[in-house]
């Protein structure tokens, strides 16, 4: 498990979000909470895993799904950005060309068993 805060933005890196796949965003608006379960496809291993994004503490959660660049659920590139207070905005373009834009005080990443 990865915890990231906005002081710990730059762990992000350690992570290859490229071609993972998303299957579903889950916004729990009572808990302030958005759950993105999603398919890990390592660059060097043949071997896909799960694995959860977790954001507590949201503030804005956008999606869109208009596909301009043609169907897909797969991550194209994550960017991360500071926002105001303890907050970050995570942003995630698919290829599809839509994005996912979240802004949470905190994001933890876990590999499922």
């Amino acid at each position: 498990m990865i915890i990231f805060t906005k002081k710990e933005l730059t762990k992000i890196q350690n992570i290859n979000f490229h071609d993972a796949e998303i299957a579903k965003i889950v916004c729990d608006y009572y808990e302030g909470t958005v759950e993105m379960p999603i398919i890990m496809f390592p660059p060097h291993d043949t071997k896909e895993y799960g694995a959860v994004l977790k954001f507590e503490k949201i503030m804005h959660v956008e999606v869109t799904r208009k596909e301009p660049w043609g169907s897909g659920m797969y991550i194209f590139e994550v960017n991360i950005d500071e926002a105001e207070d303890d907050y970050f905005r995570v942003s995630i373009l698919l290829n599809s060309g839509d994005e996912v834009n979240i802004i949470a005080a905190k994001m933890i990443y876990s590999e499922s068993e």
